[in-house]
């Protein structure tokens, strides 16, 4: 996801803002359009295939013109892209588009109303399903993007549902009791305020096997630390 320059790149760069632009009625459409949780897999599906076909028609004629939201995206990828004159940049800019498109469509959902929370299980499984399924759908394209929707998928599972598991095992506990498993431990500031959890690989034993999170601690120091 973090392949696209920002400002914070270089104090000027607007490829993030020029995607986003472009998303967003997309993210928008597709929010409205979902009806039902179980009718988020199909409309994904449809939306990361379609912007996988237009962006393989510019991609074999920049001039072409086309029209659509689908259409307007990939237009956004490849243009953002393009500058940088490389082949395959815009695999980056795809990337980058699809892990905002699958936030941002959740976070539309909560906000109108029509769902309480950005994350749960079922909204995780379906994502994953679509993405598994764009991937299968493209891979004859031969542009790329069937890795990218791969690579999405295992940075929503790291960067997003691996937290959200976490906040779940401190909430209503662990299920894992095999001969290895990992367990929480608390990452606290150095006045012992709660930060975050990061997990630690064992081998089981009595000590571990029943406690969700250990009995220890992880002290992180401040880089700037307090000084009279």
């Amino acid at each position: 996801m973090p392949y696209v320059p920002s400002k914070k790149t270089d104090g000027k760069s607007t490829d993030r803002e020029v995607i986003d632009a472009a998303l967003e009625p997309l993210a928008q459409s597709v929010a409205e359009d979902i009806t039902n949780n179980f009718s988020l897999r199909p409309i994904y599906e449809q939306t990361f295939i379609r912007v996988a076909y237009d962006l393989r028609d510019i991609l074999k004629s920049p001039s072409v013109v086309g029209n659509g939201l689908t259409w307007d995206l990939a237009k956004a990828i490849y243009e953002t892209g393009a500058k940088y004159g490389y082949e395959g940049v815009y695999l980056g800019e795809f990337n980058y588009a699809f892990t905002r498109f699958i936030q941002r469509v959740p976070q539309i959902k909560v906000k109108r109303g029509d769902w309480k929370d950005e994350l749960r299980y079922w909204l995780y499984a379906e994502t994953v399903t679509a993405l598994c399924h764009a991937e299968k759908e493209t891979e004859h394209l031969e542009i790329g993007v069937d890795g990218v929707f791969r690579d999405i998928k295992d940075e929503y599972k790291r960067r997003m549902n691996t937290a959200y598991e976490a906040a779940q095992i401190v909430k209503s506990g662990d299920c894992y009791d095999g001969p290895y498993y990992t367990r929480l431990v608390e990452v606290v500031d150095e006045e012992g305020r709660l930060i975050g959890h990061m997990e630690v690989m064992l081998k089981r034993s009595q000590d571990t096997l029943h406690k969700d999170v250990l009995d220890r601690q992880l002290v992180l120091k401040s880089k700037n630390p307090y000084t009279p």
